[in-house]
């Protein structure tokens, strides 16, 4: 259906159809509950047709220079939802939808939670801002464009 619908799209209605797709509700709304799911077990890269994170990154060609600004931050207004929403409810969905695994839950000093952005691994594909529950990453464009 969506090649056909591409087709129809660009070979004959030229982009100019007079209709849009409209969503009931945002990404971040649809993410489901973590007692509905159960954990995935991924199984290890082949280094054949799956690689490890850190080859997949370098593949990218992403590159963000070492005194680089940061720019993924939990939005000043939102700071409660990463430990207050996400983690207890949804199982810190930005973990696992996250491709370079910018996002992790580790144990400050005195073994509570808290999450870490790694954003010099970030690829850009902004997901984050608009699937983390709460829609609470603040995504700026890097320094460079």
């Amino acid at each position: 259906g969506g090649l056909a619908y591409s087709g129809f799209s660009l070979m004959v209605a030229r982009g100019k159809e007079p209709w849009t797709f409209r969503w009931t509700q945002k990404d971040s709304e649809a993410t489901g509950e973590k007692e509905k799911y159960k954990p995935r077990e991924y199984p290890k890269p082949d280094g054949v047709l799956t690689f490890d994170l850190l080859e997949n990154l370098q593949r990218s060609g992403t590159n963000h220079e070492a005194d680089q600004p940061v720019h993924l931050h939990v939005r000043e207004d939102r700071q409660d939802l990463p430990l207050g929403l996400s983690l207890p409810k949804y199982d810190g969905p930005e973990t696992r939808f996250c491709p370079a695994k910018v996002y992790e839950f580790v144990e400050d000093d005195d073994g509570k939670p808290k999450l870490q952005i790694n954003a010099q691994n970030c690829l850009h594909c902004k997901t984050c801002s608009i699937k983390t529950p709460g829609e609470y990453i603040q995504w700026r464009v890097p320094e460079g464009g």
